[in-house]
């Protein structure tokens, strides 16, 4: 067999069992080491690290060390194109099964619970996306950064980005956060570059135009009405900017309180409490 076959053959049967393919998943956009693994699939390490050699082996991760800690992430770009998509169709093709998504909320928990010091790669990413990312997913990033900055890694985007609205940079301002550092994007600067861990989509024409985001691990849906619409003086399209600046600031509180929901009832579980 020809090398190109013999890899492929390789990567065919290191993703033919489903503790690797949890593996992979939970390798998605955060590097681990053996403890959170552990943690997280309940194996013992030694079976663990045999599927880990088997993913190592067809090129699928690369693993460095830290310390007396051993970590493990996807391939990058160096593995090449065939690779990239076959961990992208992981990423989206189990997005919604339900063991991955509590492997996912697990995750969350060892990287608190095992001693093993967090890389900065392992903060799951979020992409706020909107058509102009002038207004509804500028706000959405600034806000989520002031509440949980040290938990993600925070971005926003726009189908057709356009310049931020006026309006936006002084209700935010309104609330002590200034967003002058921020600026407009083209969805186009990530879309198959870049992987997030959550893609939420803020305005139902993002929502309707980008289908398919193949860089995302979980995608969710949150409507809001565009102020950039709203009509009249200052003072009144101010008005509807404020109203959609609290209602953005509350679904993005009770989301966090949701996450930190799962992850309580997790412990409970592991604990038998």
């Amino acid at each position: 067999m020809s090398a190109d076959i013999e890899k492929v053959v390789a990567i065919a049967q290191a993703l033919s069992d489903p503790h690797r393919l949890r593996i992979l998943k939970c390798l998605d956009g955060s590097a681990l080491c053996l403890g959170h693994f552990a943690q997280i699939l309940g194996l013992t390490q030694s079976t663990i690290s045999k599927h880990l050699h088997v993913l190592l082996e067809a090129g699928l991760l690369t693993s460095w060390q830290e310390g007396r800690w051993r970590y493990y992430r996807w391939a990058g770009e160096e593995a090449g194109k065939c690779v990239q998509d076959i961990l992208r169709w992981v990423s989206q093709s189990l997005a919604d099964v339900p063991v991955v998504v509590d492997d996912a909320a697990r995750r969350a928990i060892a990287l608190e619970k095992v001693a093993a010091p967090s890389p900065s790669v392992a903060k799951p990413r979020v992409l706020f996306l909107c058509t102009g990312n002038s207004c509804r997913s500028q706000m959405a990033e600034a806000l989520l950064r002031k509440h949980a900055g040290d938990q993600f890694e925070i971005y926003s985007a726009g189908l057709s980005p356009k310049p931020i609205a006026a309006e936006t940079f002084i209700v935010m301002r309104e609330i002590g956060v200034d967003i002058d550092g921020q600026r407009p994007k083209s969805v186009m600067e990530f879309l198959g570059r870049e992987h997030f861990g959550y893609l939420i989509t803020v305005c139902a024409n993002a929502e309707a135009q980008c289908p398919i985001f193949p860089g995302a691990s979980f995608r969710l849906y949150w409507p809001f009405e565009d102020p950039a619409e709203a009509k009249g003086t200052l003072e009144e399209r101010l008005t509807k900017f404020r109203e959609v600046r609290d209602q953005i600031e509350q679904r993005i509180l009770a989301w966090l309180r949701g996450q930190e929901s799962r992850a309580i009832t997790h412990i409970h579980r592991k604990e038998g409490t």
